[in-house]
């Protein structure tokens, strides 16, 4: 079975099953149609039928080796070249078993424009996070999953040139910002009804990402030069998540290059990329950017945490792109997370204290949870000193007064003698 990629345009492959078995048939398009009016909105491929006839076919009824390739090792092998032809009567000349891999493999790396192509897979997270994530509750009473999922939905679509809209989570860290983005990929799919979680491509903020990490570059494989795509011309391609993780991090060359993807252009320029570009009868031509038009299933979303020291302010243009929705720490979460009532308090006074600027380091949730693991497993004294070791040397008077001054060393204590006391009670 074949994956629609893979399958090159003008080879002829044969059909394995259905109303066409065993015949041969020629690729002419394999990008993906999705009719609107299929029931079961089937992908299917266009190709040329045994006596030229233009058929739609799944991929997967077509052999994932092209007629006339070996299909084992050997040592001269005939490799049909696509001939010019419109019959699409493919050309047929002898070479040897490496140089057939090498000119199979230049033929077979064709551009990922499926989000469910399995070389994606890898970007795929779990759908086990589904059921570890904890729902926010909004404003209206929607869970928060509920709520972002409806800039994806086709009525939103219709006003937004049938593409979701960019959405931006301010908060601080560690405040799910992450973990909610995988869960909307899993989420999103399954809403679209698609076999596997939309692929993330997480680009992090960073002043040392480069024009590499957007746009791709040559690079060499078994001896010939390959393209190697760059993550954002992967995503535009594809679709999917482009999670743009602590934005306000990017150098504005960055985001600059980011602009034409996230407003009404939807194209992405790769100015790393040449193709050749003639007039329409091929009289000149000259090589020139590629660019790329953004899949209509490519959700960008991003991250911006203000109160990170180092970061830079946001370009107000890349800014006037998104939807913006604040994503603080959220004290019912925090509370179902964390049983401890001292550790949540103690909690509240550092973010008071970094919100007076007597502290830098912010105090996520999951540091918190940590804190309440350790001091179940290794006791509050070693378990506060573990705590306490994120802080800078300058900052960590300020968190054992806080420890001393409002009383969570006695809290955590008689919380403790609680847990223990409870113990002996249920003990046999």
């Amino acid at each position: 079975m074949a994956l629609a990629a893979s399958l090159i345009p003008g080879f002829k492959y044969r059909v394995l099953k259905g109303l066409y078995e065993d015949e041969v048939v020629t690729i002419v398009d394999n990008t993906i149609i999705r009719a609107e009016d299929d029931p079961v909105n089937q992908r299917k491929i266009k190709v040329a039928g045994p006596h030229g006839e233009e058929i739609f076919m799944l991929p997967r009824l077509l052999s994932d080796t092209p007629e006339g390739f070996a299909t084992a090792p050997a040592q001269v092998v005939t490799v049909p070249t696509v001939a010019a032809a419109p019959e699409y009567e493919p050309s047929v000349a002898p070479m040897t078993q490496q140089q057939a891999s090498g000119l199979l493999l230049s033929h077979m790396i064709q551009p990922i424009t499926d989000p469910m192509d399995e070389r994606l897979d890898h970007l795929r997270p779990s759908k086990a996070k589904v059921k570890a994530y904890i729902n926010r509750i909004m404003a209206d009473g929607s869970t928060d999953v509920e709520m972002l999922l409806r800039f994806t939905t086709k009525a939103y679509r219709k006003k937004n040139q049938e593409r979701p809209a960019n959405i931006m989570l301010k908060g601080e860290t560690q405040s799910g910002k992450t973990m909610l983005v995988e869960v909307l990929a899993v989420e999103w799919s399954e809403m679209l009804g698609l076999p596997k979680p939309m692929p993330v491509f997480t680009l992090s903020g960073s002043s040392g990402i480069t024009d590499f990490d957007l746009f791709g570059q040559m690079t060499s494989y078994m001896g010939e030069l390959h393209w190697l795509p760059g993550l954002v011309e992967l995503a535009a391609l594809a679709g999917g998540i482009l999670y743009l993780d602590e934005i306000n991090a990017f150098d504005a060359r960055v985001t600059s290059s980011l602009h034409p993807l996230a407003d009404h252009r939807h194209e992405f320029t790769n100015r790393n990329k040449a193709v050749w570009k003639t007039t329409f009868d091929g009289t000149s031509g000259m090589l020139m950017p590629e660019t790329v038009n953004a899949s209509y299933d490519l959700w960008i979303i991003g991250t911006y945490n203000e109160g990170y020291k180092g970061m830079g302010e946001m370009n107000e243009a890349f800014i006037n792109r998104f939807r913006h929705i604040r994503w603080d720490y959220d004290k019912v979460i925090e509370a179902k997370l964390i049983d401890s009532q001292a550790v949540r308090l103690l909690g509240d006074y550092l973010r008071l204290a970094r919100q007076s600027n007597q502290l830098r380091t912010p105090v996520g949730t999951t540091a918190l949870a940590n804190l309440e693991q350790d001091i179940l497993e290794m006791g509050i004294a070693l378990g506060v000193q573990i705590f306490t070791g994120m802080f800078k040397a300058n900052e960590i008077p300020v968190v054992e007064e806080i420890l001393e001054a409002r009383s969570i060393f006695v809290m955590l204590t008689e919380e403790q003698r609680q847990r223990e006391a409870e113990a002996l009670v249920s003990a046999p």
